[in-house]
């Protein structure tokens, strides 16, 4: 299975370009079968990015909102292949900017699979209590396949032992995914259910962050089992 996750900084690049219809085109031409979305517009005075995308390659869409936009939101989404369910947005603690952890799950590969997407804080006490928060949520899912990616606003996030970091168990944790920055603030992490197969960054300059692919493995029995 593949997974992508993708800052798309508002549809635009680096320089406020608007950059939407070749990151949709790029997102298509991977053809992933699970798409994690942060920085996305949901309302009529930036466009209904989301649904976009989602239509453009004819996927299931759900959308947390984050933060109200005139008629519509600001947030995080995904897009699968397959159809969505028990789809909910958690409000993560935060001082300032609201931020929400969009969860979802879907039936594949004869299991309930469950999927988060989010964006964190770039406060630290706010992300440190996203964090742990979220490290709960893991811990109450362990006994059930899990992915979760998104940006985390840092360079060093662990979920262990719950969840492998994809990038660092291909040893490219050093790679930035905010290249302008040379900062690593981007990450999909699987639990032990799942083999990593290949991961790797898309250098494409579509928005300020790269898009981040992970080709993943359904096993019997989670490795920690073993």
């Amino acid at each position: 299975m593949r997974v992508v996750s993708y800052n798309i900084h508002s549809g635009r690049d680096l320089w406020w370009r608007k950059r939407l219809n070749e990151m949709t085109l790029t997102l298509k031409d991977l053809q992933p079968d699970i798409i994690g979305l942060q920085e996305v517009h949901q309302n009529g005075k930036y466009g209904y990015q989301a649904s976009y995308i989602a239509d453009q390659l004819q996927y299931h869409l759900a959308f947390s909102p984050s933060i109200a936009i005139g008629d519509g939101y600001y947030g995080n989404a995904l897009l699968s292949k397959y159809a969505l369910e028990n789809v909910d947005a958690i409000v993560l603690p935060a001082r300032k900017e609201q931020r929400t952890l969009l969860y979802a799950s879907f039936q594949g590969y004869g299991r309930t699979i469950t999927l988060c997407v989010t964006h964190c804080s770039l406060n630290q006490v706010s992300r440190l209590a996203q964090l742990q928060l979220m490290s709960t949520l893991i811990q109450q899912h362990a006994k059930a396949p899990l992915l979760l990616m998104g940006d985390f606003n840092a360079s060093n996030v662990s979920f262990n032992p719950h969840l492998m970091d994809c990038a660092l168990v291909s040893g490219q944790e050093k790679r930035p995914t905010l290249p302008a920055f040379r900062r690593r603030l981007d990450y999909i992490f699987a639990s032990h259910h799942w083999n990593i197969e290949h991961y790797e960054l898309l250098p494409v300059n579509w928005s300020d962050h790269v898009p981040l692919i992970a080709d993943l493995r359904l096993t019997e029995s989670p490795a920690l089992e073993e």
